[in-house]
């Protein structure tokens, strides 16, 4: 997409929330100087929740998640760690240190503006444990500085010294009506011609994550200029079997699996695809993550792909699979 992302153009304010609670936290939360947890599903506006509360303030963001998935080198040479690390000669200590080297020197430092400095750490359930603590005691230190304002996929990958020192709120994901609402005003202000089958195809597969909802709307839209079910179809094939493959991992992983039952439940039955294929992406996909026991994920993947190449209901043997690798989370 060369054009510029919906989802930065179209990104909302605080009365867009579909959430009563969001929308009335967020007007007054800039005079709150208070730390905020905001938690819930992917997509679901966490982030732009927590933008929101940033605005007249002087904002540091990064993805813990990126971070813990980046080398030691590629930290290193990262240019926000520029001011603090040399790349000429990698120093010693764990990479995990340097990130929070990293925080600490930006959070002891007053703004530079002379209001107020906000840090987003998004994706925060990525932060191991000894990390988490080391962030607790840079809070203590440094709140005069700096407000720390924590998103998560999983509340309890969050150590309770740290949920006790921030404002918990929940970002629930969006209902379909919510997602239909957004994706028409969307194509009303763009002039893009739609059906409503189209958009509904849409709701159906971006599975309440508003973030994929619009990335799919745009990208059909700079195809074919209008949304029909037929470029809906196509689209989702192309960009949208990774997206809910992680959050059925991480339903899986969080113990939600009602949750994780029902996305396996529409891609294959809605969607179409087949046990085989599912396996591959969601083995991709764990296989990704550090707070996963890869010897153990194995042994299990090693049962259900013997299981899916014997007998034929895949979804027994995948749902199985999932409650298993629940138990890793």
């Amino acid at each position: 997409m060369d054009s510029p992302l919906w989802i930065d153009k179209y990104a909302p304010n605080a009365e867009d929330f579909p959430q009563e609670k969001l929308r009335y936290i967020l007007p007054k939360s800039q005079e709150m100087s208070i730390n905020f947890l905001l938690y819930g599903p992917a997509g679901g506006g966490k982030t732009s929740a927590a933008r929101i509360i940033a605005r007249g303030g002087e904002l540091i963001e990064f993805n813990i998640a990126d971070l813990v998935n980046s080398s030691k080198k590629e930290i290193v040479e990262n240019p926000l760690f520029s001011g603090f690390i040399s790349s000429k000669k990698m120093p010693s200590g764990s990479k995990d240190s340097l990130i929070i080297h990293f925080i600490k020197e930006s959070a002891s430092y007053p703004p530079v503006s002379g209001g107020r400095k906000v840090m987003i750490l998004d994706n925060f359930e990525s932060a191991q444990r000894t990390f988490q603590q080391a962030l607790r005691r840079i809070i203590e230190q440094y709140h005069h500085n700096t407000q720390f304002i924590l998103t998560t996929r999983r509340l309890g990958k969050v150590i309770p010294a740290i949920r006790s020192r921030c404002y918990s709120v929940s970002v629930r994901g969006a209902q379909d009506s919510d997602m239909n609402m957004i994706i028409e005003n969307i194509l009303r202000k763009e002039g893009i011609k739609f059906t409503e089958e189209g958009i509904g195809f849409i709701v159906d597969s971006a599975s309440g994550n508003i973030r994929s909802a619009i990335m799919y709307t745009q990208a059909i839209a700079e195809r074919w200029g209008e949304i029909t079910q037929e470029g809906v179809i196509e689209i989702v094939q192309e960009m949208g079997l990774e997206e809910p493959i992680v959050e059925l991992v991480e339903c899986s992983l969080s113990g939600q699996l009602g949750n994780a039952r029902s996305i396996l439940e529409g891609l294959m039955i809605t969607s179409g695809y087949s046990g085989g294929e599912l396996l591959e992406i969601i083995s991709k996909v764990v296989k990704e993550r550090e707070d996963v026991d890869q010897v153990e994920f194995a042994l299990i993947l090693s049962e259900i792909d013997c299981n899916l190449s014997k007998e034929a209901n895949s979804i027994i043997h995948l749902t199985n699979f999932l409650t298993k690798l629940g138990s890793l989370g």
